[in-house]
């Protein structure tokens, strides 16, 4: 598996409150194609620079996780399908998604 970061831009519709289900609703897709949520950092709400449709603003969620390479196209997809998820990014890890993963095994080990 490799580590990988997940940068999802979230419509909530104007609904806050329901942020802790819809970000559920995301990571359980991770879990559903093999893959282990390392690590959630929930960002802000952000105003678009450039507003292409119906939405003006969007809250945005870094996910790190470890995947296996075979199932990207698959998560792909899958958020795709899934209507609170208004873009989503994903891109290999740098070095601090990697130094995650070592933390996280540790403390599996320990």
């Amino acid at each position: 598996m490799k580590t990988y970061d997940l940068l999802v831009i979230l419509d909530l519709a104007g609904k806050e409150e329901s942020l802790p289900e819809i970000l559920a609703v995301v990571e359980n897709e991770v879990k559903s194609v093999g893959g282990k949520v390392l690590r959630t950092q929930k960002m802000e709400r952000k105003k678009f620079e450039y507003v292409a449709g119906s939405l003006e603003a969007g809250y945005y969620v870094n996910l790190t996780c470890d995947l296996p390479p075979q199932e990207i196209p698959k998560l792909r997809g899958k958020l795709e399908l899934c209507p609170p998820v208004y873009r989503h990014l994903l891109v290999t890890a740098g070095e601090e998604g990697k130094a995650q993963k070592t933390k996280a095994k540790a403390e599996t080990a320990a």
